[in-house]
Protein backbone atom coordinates (compact mmCIF):
# COMPACT_ATOMS: atom_id res chain seq x y z
CA UNK A 1 0.00 0.00 0.00
CA UNK A 2 2.92 2.43 1.05
CA UNK A 3 4.35 1.75 -2.78
CA UNK A 4 1.25 2.15 -4.40
CA UNK A 5 0.39 5.51 -2.96
CA UNK A 6 3.16 7.12 -3.32
CA UNK A 7 2.97 5.98 -7.32
CA UNK A 8 -0.65 7.11 -6.95
CA UNK A 9 1.27 10.56 -5.56
CA UNK A 10 4.37 10.84 -7.94
CA UNK A 11 2.00 10.04 -11.49
CA UNK A 12 -0.46 12.77 -10.06
CA UNK A 13 2.52 15.36 -9.42
CA UNK A 14 3.97 13.95 -12.68
CA UNK A 15 1.07 14.78 -14.62
CA UNK A 16 0.13 17.98 -13.42
CA UNK A 17 3.72 19.27 -14.21
CA UNK A 18 3.51 17.57 -18.19
CA UNK A 19 0.33 18.59 -18.45
CA UNK A 20 1.20 22.23 -17.45
CA UNK A 21 4.24 22.06 -19.53
CA UNK A 22 2.07 21.07 -22.62
CA UNK A 23 -0.41 23.38 -21.71
CA UNK A 24 2.26 26.58 -22.17
CA UNK A 25 3.63 25.21 -24.91
CA UNK A 26 0.39 24.78 -27.30
CA UNK A 27 -0.53 28.00 -25.81
CA UNK A 28 2.44 29.39 -27.17
CA UNK A 29 2.74 27.97 -30.63
CA UNK A 30 -1.19 28.41 -31.03
CA UNK A 31 -0.58 32.09 -30.93
CA UNK A 32 -0.43 33.41 -33.90
CA UNK A 33 -0.70 37.51 -34.01
CA UNK A 34 3.04 37.89 -32.74
CA UNK A 35 4.38 40.93 -34.81
CA UNK A 36 7.28 39.37 -35.29
CA UNK A 37 9.34 36.12 -34.95
CA UNK A 38 12.04 37.49 -32.52
CA UNK A 39 8.90 39.09 -30.11
CA UNK A 40 9.39 38.00 -26.65
CA UNK A 41 7.39 34.66 -26.31
CA UNK A 42 6.26 35.23 -22.46
CA UNK A 43 5.58 38.20 -20.12
CA UNK A 44 5.24 36.37 -17.37
CA UNK A 45 5.56 38.67 -14.08
CA UNK A 46 8.76 37.90 -12.01
CA UNK A 47 8.53 35.46 -9.49
CA UNK A 48 9.17 36.09 -6.08
CA UNK A 49 11.01 32.56 -5.47
CA UNK A 50 14.09 32.17 -6.67
CA UNK A 51 13.26 28.50 -7.38
CA UNK A 52 9.51 29.34 -9.30
CA UNK A 53 11.56 32.17 -11.06
CA UNK A 54 14.27 29.35 -12.18
CA UNK A 55 11.32 26.96 -13.01
CA UNK A 56 9.71 29.93 -15.12
CA UNK A 57 13.02 30.22 -16.71
CA UNK A 58 13.03 26.62 -17.82
CA UNK A 59 9.91 26.18 -19.44
CA UNK A 60 10.71 29.73 -21.37
CA UNK A 61 13.82 27.96 -22.53
CA UNK A 62 11.95 24.59 -23.61
CA UNK A 63 9.80 26.46 -25.54
CA UNK A 64 12.11 28.81 -27.47
CA UNK A 65 13.98 25.63 -27.96
CA UNK A 66 11.23 23.75 -29.95
CA UNK A 67 10.50 26.91 -31.81
CA UNK A 68 14.20 27.15 -33.48
CA UNK A 69 15.16 23.27 -32.84
CA UNK A 70 18.38 25.01 -31.43
CA UNK A 71 20.13 24.40 -27.46
CA UNK A 72 22.42 26.36 -26.22
CA UNK A 73 25.99 24.68 -26.90
CA UNK A 74 28.71 23.96 -23.61
CA UNK A 75 31.94 26.01 -23.81
CA UNK A 76 33.74 25.16 -26.43
CA UNK A 77 37.33 25.78 -27.08
CA UNK A 78 39.25 26.13 -30.89
CA UNK A 79 42.58 24.18 -31.41
CA UNK A 80 44.75 25.60 -34.59
CA UNK A 81 47.58 23.84 -36.47
CA UNK A 82 50.83 24.67 -35.60
CA UNK A 83 51.38 25.21 -39.36
CA UNK A 84 55.16 24.64 -39.17
CA UNK A 85 55.57 26.79 -35.85
CA UNK A 86 57.39 25.32 -32.96
CA UNK A 87 56.68 24.70 -29.10
CA UNK A 88 59.32 23.77 -27.27
CA UNK A 89 57.68 21.87 -24.05
CA UNK A 90 59.49 23.19 -21.05
CA UNK A 91 56.19 24.75 -19.05
CA UNK A 92 57.02 28.64 -20.06
CA UNK A 93 54.74 29.01 -22.82
CA UNK A 94 56.93 32.21 -24.41
CA UNK A 95 56.81 31.07 -28.28
CA UNK A 96 54.97 32.70 -30.86
CA UNK A 97 52.42 29.88 -31.27
CA UNK A 98 51.37 30.24 -27.74
CA UNK A 99 51.28 34.26 -27.85
CA UNK A 100 48.75 34.05 -31.48
CA UNK A 101 45.95 32.13 -30.23
CA UNK A 102 43.50 32.41 -27.39
CA UNK A 103 43.36 31.51 -24.16
CA UNK A 104 39.92 30.02 -22.28
CA UNK A 105 37.33 31.34 -20.67
CA UNK A 106 37.92 32.06 -16.98
CA UNK A 107 36.94 28.91 -14.93
CA UNK A 108 34.33 28.34 -12.29
CA UNK A 109 33.26 26.23 -9.68
CA UNK A 110 32.47 23.55 -11.21
CA UNK A 111 29.24 23.24 -9.83
CA UNK A 112 28.08 26.50 -11.96
CA UNK A 113 28.08 29.74 -11.71
CA UNK A 114 25.52 30.55 -9.21
CA UNK A 115 28.55 29.11 -6.95
CA UNK A 116 31.63 32.26 -5.94
CA UNK A 117 33.81 32.28 -8.57
CA UNK A 118 37.63 30.86 -8.42
CA UNK A 119 40.26 33.41 -6.45
CA UNK A 120 43.15 31.93 -8.76
CA UNK A 121 43.19 32.82 -12.33
CA UNK A 122 43.48 29.78 -15.36
CA UNK A 123 44.44 30.48 -18.67
CA UNK A 124 44.32 27.30 -21.27
CA UNK A 125 45.39 27.05 -24.72
CA UNK A 126 45.68 24.38 -26.99
CA UNK A 127 47.70 23.56 -29.99
CA UNK A 128 47.83 20.59 -32.52
CA UNK A 129 50.11 19.49 -35.70
CA UNK A 130 50.19 16.51 -37.26
CA UNK A 131 51.54 13.98 -34.86
CA UNK A 132 50.55 15.78 -31.27
CA UNK A 133 48.37 17.93 -29.47
CA UNK A 134 49.30 20.55 -27.28
CA UNK A 135 48.31 21.97 -23.86
CA UNK A 136 49.51 24.86 -21.90
CA UNK A 137 48.11 26.01 -19.28
CA UNK A 138 49.31 29.27 -16.57
CA UNK A 139 47.80 29.02 -13.28
CA UNK A 140 47.68 31.82 -11.07
CA UNK A 141 48.73 30.77 -7.42
CA UNK A 142 50.21 32.63 -4.15
CA UNK A 143 50.90 29.12 -2.48
CA UNK A 144 52.00 26.87 -4.99
CA UNK A 145 52.27 23.88 -3.22
CA UNK A 146 52.99 19.72 -4.59
CA UNK A 147 54.84 16.59 -2.36
CA UNK A 148 53.69 13.98 -4.54
CA UNK A 149 56.80 12.92 -6.99
CA UNK A 150 55.91 9.15 -7.84
CA UNK A 151 54.11 8.63 -11.25
CA UNK A 152 50.96 7.54 -11.17
CA UNK A 153 50.31 9.09 -7.78
CA UNK A 154 46.73 10.34 -7.03
CA UNK A 155 47.53 13.82 -8.19
CA UNK A 156 44.08 15.66 -7.33
CA UNK A 157 44.72 15.34 -3.86
CA UNK A 158 47.01 18.30 -3.87
CA UNK A 159 46.75 20.87 -5.80
CA UNK A 160 46.77 20.35 -9.65
CA UNK A 161 45.54 20.69 -13.04
CA UNK A 162 43.59 17.79 -14.95
CA UNK A 163 42.60 17.14 -18.47
CA UNK A 164 40.07 14.72 -20.22
CA UNK A 165 39.51 13.73 -23.70
CA UNK A 166 36.81 11.61 -25.59
CA UNK A 167 37.92 11.72 -28.80
CA UNK A 168 35.34 9.67 -30.72
CA UNK A 169 32.69 11.19 -28.25
CA UNK A 170 31.18 7.73 -27.46
CA UNK A 171 31.28 8.69 -23.46
CA UNK A 172 33.83 5.85 -23.02
CA UNK A 173 37.48 5.00 -22.93
CA UNK A 174 38.01 8.48 -22.71
CA UNK A 175 41.58 9.48 -21.34
CA UNK A 176 42.73 11.38 -17.98
CA UNK A 177 45.59 13.25 -17.38
CA UNK A 178 46.76 14.73 -13.78
CA UNK A 179 49.89 17.01 -13.32
CA UNK A 180 51.12 19.00 -9.97
CA UNK A 181 53.88 22.17 -9.78
CA UNK A 182 56.77 19.45 -9.40
CA UNK A 183 55.55 17.81 -12.83
CA UNK A 184 54.48 14.54 -11.83
CA UNK A 185 51.45 12.88 -13.56
CA UNK A 186 49.03 10.26 -13.58
CA UNK A 187 47.47 9.06 -16.82
CA UNK A 188 44.80 6.80 -16.95
CA UNK A 189 42.16 5.96 -19.21
CA UNK A 190 37.95 4.88 -17.95
CA UNK A 191 36.14 2.15 -19.96
CA UNK A 192 32.94 4.74 -19.14
CA UNK A 193 32.32 6.94 -16.15
CA UNK A 194 32.31 5.35 -12.24
CA UNK A 195 28.37 6.35 -12.07
CA UNK A 196 28.01 4.49 -14.58
CA UNK A 197 29.86 1.21 -13.72
CA UNK A 198 33.02 1.92 -15.25
CA UNK A 199 36.78 1.85 -13.74
CA UNK A 200 40.15 2.64 -14.97
CA UNK A 201 43.34 1.56 -16.10
CA UNK A 202 46.74 2.51 -16.53
CA UNK A 203 47.48 3.91 -19.69
CA UNK A 204 51.09 6.40 -21.24
CA UNK A 205 49.36 8.88 -23.21
CA UNK A 206 52.47 11.99 -22.66
CA UNK A 207 55.10 12.09 -24.70
CA UNK A 208 56.81 15.37 -23.50
CA UNK A 209 55.76 17.29 -20.57
CA UNK A 210 57.05 20.56 -18.82
CA UNK A 211 56.46 22.81 -15.57
CA UNK A 212 57.46 26.39 -14.90
CA UNK A 213 57.34 28.27 -11.70
CA UNK A 214 58.36 31.72 -10.66
CA UNK A 215 59.82 30.78 -7.54
CA UNK A 216 60.69 27.39 -5.15
CA UNK A 217 57.12 25.34 -5.06
CA UNK A 218 56.20 24.76 -1.20
CA UNK A 219 58.18 27.46 -0.05
CA UNK A 220 55.97 30.54 1.53
CA UNK A 221 59.51 32.36 1.75
CA UNK A 222 59.79 32.40 -2.00
CA UNK A 223 56.53 34.55 -2.95
CA UNK A 224 55.72 32.43 -5.74
CA UNK A 225 52.64 33.41 -7.68
CA UNK A 226 52.10 31.04 -10.60
CA UNK A 227 53.30 28.08 -12.35
CA UNK A 228 52.32 27.05 -15.91
CA UNK A 229 52.99 23.42 -17.65
CA UNK A 230 53.07 22.57 -21.29
CA UNK A 231 52.42 18.46 -22.12
CA UNK A 232 52.82 16.92 -25.71
CA UNK A 233 50.15 13.88 -26.51
CA UNK A 234 50.32 11.43 -29.66
CA UNK A 235 47.25 11.09 -31.57
CA UNK A 236 48.09 7.90 -31.51
CA UNK A 237 47.89 7.20 -28.15
CA UNK A 238 44.72 9.21 -27.24
CA UNK A 239 43.13 7.21 -29.94
CA UNK A 240 43.94 3.83 -28.00
CA UNK A 241 40.68 1.35 -27.40
CA UNK A 242 38.13 4.03 -29.19
CA UNK A 243 36.61 3.90 -32.85
CA UNK A 244 38.24 6.69 -33.91
CA UNK A 245 40.91 6.06 -36.94
CA UNK A 246 44.52 7.03 -36.15
CA UNK A 247 46.51 10.27 -38.00
CA UNK A 248 45.87 13.43 -37.25
CA UNK A 249 42.66 15.59 -36.66
CA UNK A 250 40.23 16.07 -39.75
CA UNK A 251 39.24 19.94 -40.40
CA UNK A 252 37.03 20.65 -37.58
CA UNK A 253 36.39 17.74 -35.81
CA UNK A 254 35.31 17.87 -32.41
CA UNK A 255 35.87 16.26 -29.11
CA UNK A 256 34.22 16.08 -25.85
CA UNK A 257 36.89 17.87 -23.52
CA UNK A 258 36.95 18.78 -20.01
CA UNK A 259 40.01 20.80 -17.93
CA UNK A 260 39.74 21.27 -13.74
CA UNK A 261 41.99 22.14 -11.37
CA UNK A 262 41.66 21.42 -7.52
CA UNK A 263 42.44 23.61 -4.71
CA UNK A 264 43.12 23.12 -1.07
CA UNK A 265 43.04 25.39 2.09
CA UNK A 266 46.78 26.10 3.27
CA UNK A 267 48.71 26.87 6.08
CA UNK A 268 52.62 26.79 6.86
CA UNK A 269 53.85 24.06 8.81
CA UNK A 270 55.46 25.65 12.21
CA UNK A 271 58.20 22.52 12.52
CA UNK A 272 59.48 22.94 8.69
CA UNK A 273 58.50 26.00 7.17
CA UNK A 274 56.67 24.60 4.30
CA UNK A 275 52.95 24.47 2.66
CA UNK A 276 50.38 21.70 4.27
CA UNK A 277 46.86 21.12 3.81
CA UNK A 278 44.95 22.35 6.52
CA UNK A 279 43.79 19.77 8.49
CA UNK A 280 40.39 18.61 8.08
CA UNK A 281 39.48 20.89 4.59
CA UNK A 282 38.38 19.39 1.74
CA UNK A 283 39.60 20.62 -1.96
CA UNK A 284 37.57 23.43 -3.96
CA UNK A 285 37.09 22.29 -7.87
CA UNK A 286 36.94 24.81 -10.71
CA UNK A 287 36.69 23.66 -14.20
CA UNK A 288 36.05 25.50 -17.65
CA UNK A 289 32.77 24.04 -18.09
CA UNK A 290 31.06 23.26 -14.83
CA UNK A 291 29.20 19.82 -14.84
CA UNK A 292 27.01 20.64 -11.70
CA UNK A 293 28.07 18.46 -9.49
CA UNK A 294 31.61 18.29 -7.83
CA UNK A 295 33.01 15.47 -10.34
CA UNK A 296 34.74 15.74 -13.59
CA UNK A 297 33.62 12.23 -14.45
CA UNK A 298 30.07 13.24 -16.19
CA UNK A 299 31.88 13.34 -19.75
CA UNK A 300 28.32 14.20 -21.42
CA UNK A 301 28.57 17.36 -19.11
CA UNK A 302 31.91 18.36 -20.87
CA UNK A 303 32.99 20.98 -23.44
CA UNK A 304 33.93 21.01 -26.95
CA UNK A 305 37.09 21.02 -28.37
CA UNK A 306 36.93 22.04 -32.40
CA UNK A 307 40.75 21.30 -34.51
CA UNK A 308 40.94 23.53 -37.43
CA UNK A 309 43.89 24.24 -39.79
CA UNK A 310 43.81 27.77 -40.72
CA UNK A 311 45.58 30.57 -39.75
CA UNK A 312 44.39 31.48 -36.20
CA UNK A 313 40.82 33.49 -35.39
CA UNK A 314 40.46 35.44 -32.19
CA UNK A 315 37.16 34.63 -30.61
CA UNK A 316 36.46 31.81 -32.84
CA UNK A 317 33.35 29.96 -31.87
CA UNK A 318 33.19 26.25 -32.41
CA UNK A 319 30.30 25.33 -34.79
CA UNK A 320 28.97 21.03 -34.08
CA UNK A 321 26.29 20.45 -36.53
CA UNK A 322 25.65 17.22 -34.72
CA UNK A 323 25.20 18.98 -30.91
CA UNK A 324 21.27 18.95 -30.92
CA UNK A 325 21.30 15.02 -31.18
CA UNK A 326 23.93 14.30 -28.57
CA UNK A 327 22.26 17.02 -26.22
CA UNK A 328 18.69 14.89 -26.83
CA UNK A 329 20.58 11.74 -26.39
CA UNK A 330 21.90 12.80 -23.16
CA UNK A 331 18.65 14.41 -22.31
CA UNK A 332 17.15 11.05 -22.54
CA UNK A 333 19.86 9.43 -20.83
CA UNK A 334 19.07 11.69 -17.60
CA UNK A 335 15.43 11.20 -17.87
CA UNK A 336 15.56 7.53 -17.98
CA UNK A 337 18.01 7.99 -15.16
CA UNK A 338 15.56 9.90 -12.89
CA UNK A 339 12.52 7.59 -14.17
CA UNK A 340 14.50 4.49 -12.65
CA UNK A 341 15.56 6.12 -9.18
CA UNK A 342 12.08 6.31 -8.81
CA UNK A 343 10.02 3.59 -9.83
CA UNK A 344 13.19 1.41 -10.02
CA UNK A 345 13.21 0.37 -14.34
CA UNK A 346 13.72 2.35 -16.92
CA UNK A 347 10.52 2.69 -19.49
CA UNK A 348 9.54 2.63 -23.62
CA UNK A 349 6.76 4.95 -22.49
CA UNK A 350 8.39 8.56 -23.32
CA UNK A 351 5.54 10.84 -21.86
CA UNK A 352 6.42 8.85 -18.46
CA UNK A 353 10.15 11.04 -18.88
CA UNK A 354 10.58 14.16 -18.25
CA UNK A 355 11.52 15.39 -21.73
CA UNK A 356 12.10 18.97 -23.36
CA UNK A 357 9.47 19.71 -26.29
CA UNK A 358 12.27 19.65 -28.87
CA UNK A 359 12.61 15.98 -28.13
CA UNK A 360 8.90 15.19 -27.45
CA UNK A 361 7.21 16.86 -30.46
CA UNK A 362 8.23 15.70 -33.57
CA UNK A 363 8.91 18.75 -35.67
CA UNK A 364 12.72 18.44 -34.71
CA UNK A 365 13.75 15.15 -33.81
CA UNK A 366 12.29 11.41 -33.68
CA UNK A 367 12.73 9.24 -30.44
CA UNK A 368 12.14 6.35 -30.30
CA UNK A 369 13.05 3.79 -27.24
CA UNK A 370 13.59 0.26 -27.00
CA UNK A 371 14.54 -2.53 -24.80
CA UNK A 372 13.66 -1.18 -21.74
CA UNK A 373 13.50 -3.35 -18.90
CA UNK A 374 14.80 -2.96 -15.14
CA UNK A 375 18.73 -2.23 -16.29
CA UNK A 376 18.56 -1.62 -19.99
CA UNK A 377 17.22 0.30 -22.69
CA UNK A 378 18.18 1.78 -26.12
CA UNK A 379 17.33 5.16 -27.07
CA UNK A 380 17.71 6.15 -30.80
CA UNK A 381 16.61 10.11 -32.33
CA UNK A 382 17.19 10.77 -35.02
CA UNK A 383 17.71 14.47 -37.43
CA UNK A 384 18.63 14.74 -40.35
CA UNK A 385 18.62 10.98 -41.72
CA UNK A 386 21.52 10.98 -38.75
CA UNK A 387 20.52 8.06 -36.09
CA UNK A 388 22.16 9.07 -33.03
CA UNK A 389 21.72 6.14 -30.02
CA UNK A 390 22.53 5.93 -26.31
CA UNK A 391 21.92 3.37 -23.86
CA UNK A 392 22.23 2.41 -20.03
CA UNK A 393 25.90 2.85 -20.13
CA UNK A 394 25.92 6.06 -21.37
CA UNK A 395 27.50 4.74 -23.85
CA UNK A 396 26.98 6.66 -27.67
CA UNK A 397 27.12 5.78 -31.32
CA UNK A 398 25.64 6.80 -34.34
CA UNK A 399 24.15 5.19 -37.86
CA UNK A 400 23.42 6.76 -40.90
Amino acid sequence: MQYSSRCVIFGCVLASAICFGIGVVVGYFAHTDSPSEDAPIATWPKQSSPLLQSYQDRLVQRIEEAKSCKVPQPRGYVAYHLNGKNITVDGKLDEEAWQEVDHTQDFLDIRGERFPAPKEETRVKIRWDDTHVYVGAWLKEDKVWATYDQKDSRIYEENAFEVFFDVDKSMSMYKEIEINALGTTWDLMLSRAYIDGGDFTDWEGISEKGVYTDGVVNYPSDNTTYWSLEMAFPFADLIQNTSRPGGPAAENEVWFMIMARTEYELQVNSTNGRYEQVPGTEASWYSWQPTGAIALHLPSRWGLLQFRTGSPVRNSMVNFERWILYKALFDVFDAQQNWKSLIGAFTTDIPSLDLSPYITIGSCLKLTIEGASGTTFNATVTHSNIMGHINENRYVSFTQ
